[in-house]
């Protein structure tokens, strides 16, 4: 099965101690019909991702000890669900806006994405691309006070850009034999 031959290419190693104020997880979750599970944030002018797409994920809290499990946790308070099964780590992350933050990206895996719950006050809704529709493009994104031409997906309406976009291009990347 294709979930096997991307999982040799991961790294194998998911139990990675988490630091508190500085490591983040998400879950890079796709299924068996190579969608992918995305959230968008809602518009917050407290939250430094306010209005973006995101994997599930979140900042890590000592209570969880690891970092797979922050990841865990996260997808299970986002969107509800509970036995995603992880099948290997990506290369650490750093979001432009907090380099000294360490992004942790689970590849996990679930037949079916069933049915979800959105956490409210963090999810305003669900994306589901497959893989192969996401389209690489230039596009001019406010970031910050300024304007700047990044690379990114849309999807819909939606721009899927920075640290969300080089996750995905790396999972793309895995997935090129598929």
């Amino acid at each position: 099965m294709f979930v096997e031959i991307i999982k040799k290419k991961l790294k194998g190693d998911i139990l990675v101690p988490g630091k508190k104020g500085r490591d983040a997880a998400v879950c890079v979750l796709f299924n068996s019909h190579y969608e992918i599970l995305l959230i968008k944030r809602p518009d917050n002018p407290e939250d430094p991702w306010s209005g973006q797409v995101s994997f599930p994920g979140g900042h890590f809290e000592p209570e969880d000890v690891y970092l797979n499990i922050t990841a865990l946790r996260e997808l299970r308070e986002e969107t509800g669900i509970t036995d995603a099964e992880i099948i290997g780590l990506m290369d650490v992350e750093h979001p432009r806006n907090f380099p000294g933050m360490d992004v942790y990206p689970f590849v996990c895996f679930r037949e079916e994405f069933g049915e979800l719950r959105k956490q409210k006050g963090e999810v305003s809704y669900f994306l589901m691309p497959r893989i192969s529709d996401l389209k690489r493009l230039n596009k001019n994104i406010k970031v910050g006070n300024n304007y700047s031409i990044e690379e990114c997906f849309v999807y819909g309406n939606d721009i899927i850009w920075g640290m969300t976009y080089r996750i995905i291009s790396h999972l793309m990347d895995l997935f090129q034999d598929h």
